[in-house]
């Protein structure tokens, strides 16, 4: 695949670099992450203890700290950067966060935001994440994103008149105006919902979402049980194919700037309850893609409305999750995996493009959909490992093949 040829340099105004696509692609990233990993935050609560007040001020630090620090680094890079929280880190929670006083909780979590930004000052690691050869990274991008295209066509098998209607209007208005192709989706979405008896209408009352600050409190066994593995799982779970993400679609930001801008994030989001905040992977795709905006050049604009709507949806945090449970599992499934289906297939053809022979993609893709997790480290941190070691044998074993033709 062919990255665009940028220049951050280049005089930017951000009204007139916008379009109605960049702001339809943020929308649809924003309703994506709230209808799926934003919602695992009452899992945690629930099984941890804790009230709906303390999950409603963890959404909303989340929101708003993720969408300033979006907007922050893309603005900065002119870039369509996304910030989020660890979705692996929110799992893991599930199990480890029960047992563990709250103020123990956050005191992890500070530790944490502490432990990224310094693992921004370091060198030979921003350099290893750069390095990563673009192949390997789309094959690692390709492997996160093929499970939401298999829930679309699952959700097919449960709803076929309903994924089937937003499917066909994918198609359809995408061989007229392929910008509005993901709008067709959401708009046939709602309305096929609706006409199907599908939808689950409920009152629904505006509010402002209060957040409430923790005093942390911190202990060695917070640190040793949570504040470590919630640093690992953010830079293997959602820094690496973060990363891979971006250059997959041409796009190269220094690492060092944005672990540092997403530690600082963090250290805010702590105080008022939210555990690591990273840099976006799989809705990265979404803003980062050539349905977000026809110019590379100015995809960043999608990402900054992306962090907008992101901080409104937060300030309004109960509502939004409310809102999110009108429409069937089934139609979020199929206008994720639609929504991603161009950057499926861009990673995969990415992937194989001139490595014939080469077994390093088929590997990572293998791996990363396994979910293994050895050591409770991700299989997308795995994947891409067992990807560079094979890459690194094929071309040992080719230069030493040229070495005795000599």
């Amino acid at each position: 695949m062919t990255a665009p040829a940028l220049n951050p340099a280049a005089p930017r105004n951000f009204w007139r670099d916008t379009q109605p696509s960049a702001v339809l692609a943020g929308l649809i990233a924003v309703i994506i992450g709230w209808a799926g990993p934003n919602v695992l935050v009452y899992s945690v609560a629930q099984a941890a203890g804790l009230s709906d007040t303390t999950a409603m001020s963890w959404l909303w630090a989340h929101a708003i700290f993720t969408g300033l620090a979006g907007i922050f680094l893309s603005l900065r890079t002119r870039m369509p950067i996304l910030s989020t929280w660890s979705t692996p880190g929110i799992a893991f929670l599930v199990t480890a966060l029960p047992g563990i006083p709250f103020p123990e909780a956050v005191g992890a979590f500070v530790t944490s935001a502490v432990l990224v930004f310094i693992l921004g000052t370091f060198k030979p690691l921003t350099r290893a994440l750069g390095a990563i050869p673009p192949h390997l990274a789309a094959a690692l991008n390709a492997a996160i994103l093929l499970p939401f295209g298999f829930k679309a066509a699952q959700a097919f098998g449960v709803e076929p008149a309903l994924v089937g209607a937003m499917t066909l209007a994918y198609f359809v208005i995408r061989q007229v105006s392929p910008r509005w192709a993901v709008a067709a989706v959401l708009v046939v979405g709602v309305f096929a919902s609706a006409g199907l008896g599908l939808w689950h209408p409920a009152p629904i009352s505006f509010a402002l979402t209060q957040p409430q600050f923790v005093l942390p409190v911190f202990s060695l066994h917070a640190t040793v049980n949570l504040a470590l593995p919630l640093t690992l799982l953010a830079f293997t779970g959602q820094f690496v194919p973060g990363f891979g993400v971006l250059k997959t679609n041409g796009y190269e930001p220094a690492p060092g700037p944005v672990l540092r801008t997403c530690g600082v994030a963090s250290l805010g989001a702590a105080f008022v309850g939210c555990h690591n905040l990273t840099l976006g992977a799989l809705l990265a795709n979404i803003v980062s893609g050539p349905e977000a905006h026809p110019d590379a050049q100015k995809r960043y604009t999608a990402a900054i409305w992306a962090g907008g709507i992101n901080i409104c949806f937060g300030l309004f945090a109960g509502t939004f999750v409310h809102l999110m449970g009108i429409l069937p599992a089934e139609a979020l499934a199929a206008m994720a995996g639609i929504a991603l289906l161009g950057a499926m297939g861009s990673s995969l053809q990415g992937a194989f493009q001139g490595q014939s022979g080469s077994l390093a993609a088929p590997i990572i893709i293998l791996v990363t959909l396994s979910g293994i997790t050895p050591l409770g480290i991700g299989a997308a941190f795995w994947g891409i490992l067992a990807g560079l070691a094979v890459y690194a044998a094929e071309r040992r074993g080719a230069g030493k093949m040229v070495q005795a033709a000599k």
